[in-house]
């Protein structure tokens, strides 16, 4: 048997994980595969035809280059979807989908605190989320023995970094509505819910004039795939992500160790 919180429960979904991991892969691969296609006069013509606002919100207006398609489809719409998809199933589970298992009472019964159960369940789902983002880089790395993308390895490297990280946010706040509520299906939605909007925040706030601060708030804006695929990673971007994190742990703990689970 394991000794560790955080080691059982990356075994106990490794099924799970690998399943996840052949995904990631797959859809890297295939859809890395299609920018040539994309940097051809026609497709350009095609995306210019476009409304501008939707070219905007989507971050079409700079597909024609390497950073700009592999931003805007691989690090910008499917793989986010994919990783977030993924982190609030893991998230939710962790505590909340757990209690309703009746798993997490026999858990807490041992001499392990609930503190520490936050921590190692977060953990794990960190880990988890850095093999996913692992993983969409060595298909970045595969493809590129095909087709020259002319970007440093360690901008797609960052970039897979920070699409471990922005999962994570979201698989986060999945974990502290648990810890708070002890409800799988709330987690899921709540968590769902604060992705959908700061994903609306970051493309379609800046429409709006009014409305164009909430990008700033937005952790999709602070993934910036395009911009991380182009220049590198920023410190600062990646620092929001990680202390956002580290927040909502805290938050998660907080709420779990006040909370009666009936043991």
């Amino acid at each position: 048997m394991l000794s560790d919180v955080w080691t059982k429960t990356l075994w106990d979904k490794r099924r799970a994980l690998l399943g996840w991991a052949i995904g990631f892969f797959a859809v890297a691969l295939i859809y890395g595969a299609f920018y040539p296609m994309a940097a051809t006069p026609e497709y350009e013509e095609i995306i210019e035809s476009l409304p501008p606002a939707m070219v905007d919100a989507f971050g079409w207006d700079e597909i024609a280059s390497p950073h700009g398609y592999l931003g805007s489809t691989v690090y910008g719409l499917l793989g986010p979807a994919l990783a977030i998809i993924m982190s609030i199933a893991f998230g939710a589970h962790a505590i909340a989908g757990d209690e309703e298992a009746g798993g997490l009472e026999l858990l807490i019964a041992h001499p392990v605190s609930r503190t520490s159960v936050v921590l190692q369940r977060s953990f794990a789902l960190l880990l988890a989320m850095l093999g996913a983002g692992l993983v969409v880089f060595l298909a970045m790395l595969t493809l590129t023995t095909a087709i020259d993308f002319e970007l440093p390895l360690g901008n797609i490297a960052a970039a897979s970094f920070q699409l471990s990280l922005l999962g994570t946010v979201f698989g986060l706040v999945a974990v502290a509505t648990g810890a708070f509520r002890g409800r799988r299906g709330l987690a899921v939605g709540v968590a769902t819910v604060v992705a959908v909007t700061a994903f609306l925040a970051n493309g379609l706030a800046p429409q709006v004039e009014r409305l164009a601060w909430l990008q700033q708030a937005s952790p999709f804006h602070w993934f910036d795939g395009t911009g991380t695929l182009r220049d590198g990673m920023n410190p600062l971007n990646a620092l929001l992500l990680i202390v956002t994190g580290l927040v909502l742990v805290g938050v998660a703990a907080a709420a779990f160790e006040r909370r009666d689970v009936a043991v």
